[in-house]
């Protein structure tokens, strides 16, 4: 009766065993999240400017069809929707454009990340976001 006993008391997990994984977990997570946001925040963005690239080349088409930029491309979003893409703004006698993805809201973090412009030289101001 007393091995039976015994055994009974070594099995198990105790209080200070169970409150050690947990802190470990608890760590592993602290530092695990931050870098998750990030990825995810890098993933909108990128999505964001591959929306400005792809209307960008779809007003160059256009260009090179109409030699103007005027009435070239309606409002659109970025492949995955993160982005609404604007109308282009369009200057210098239909010789110059600036078009601008906004984050759409709920879908992006936020500032500084939620606007980039891109103009027909190609120049793409990301603002502040460190992405």
């Amino acid at each position: 009766m007393t091995d039976s006993l015994e055994r009974r008391q070594t099995r198990g997990f105790t209080l200070i065993e169970l409150m050690v994984v947990i802190a470990i977990i608890g760590i592993l997570a602290a530092i695990a999240y931050p870098s998750y946001v990030r990825y995810v925040e890098r993933t909108q963005f990128n999505d964001g400017r591959a929306g400005l690239m792809a209307a960008a080349q779809s007003l160059e088409r256009c260009y090179v069809t109409n030699m103007s930029y005027e009435d070239c491309l309606d409002a659109g979003q970025s492949p995955e929707g993160f982005y609404d893409i604007s109308e282009p703004v369009v200057t210098g006698a239909g010789q110059r454009y600036t078009i601008t993805a906004t984050g759409r809201a709920g879908r992006v973090a936020g500032p500084p990340c939620d606007e980039i412009t891109l103009n027909q030289a190609g120049i793409m101001d990301q603002g502040d976001c460190p992405h």
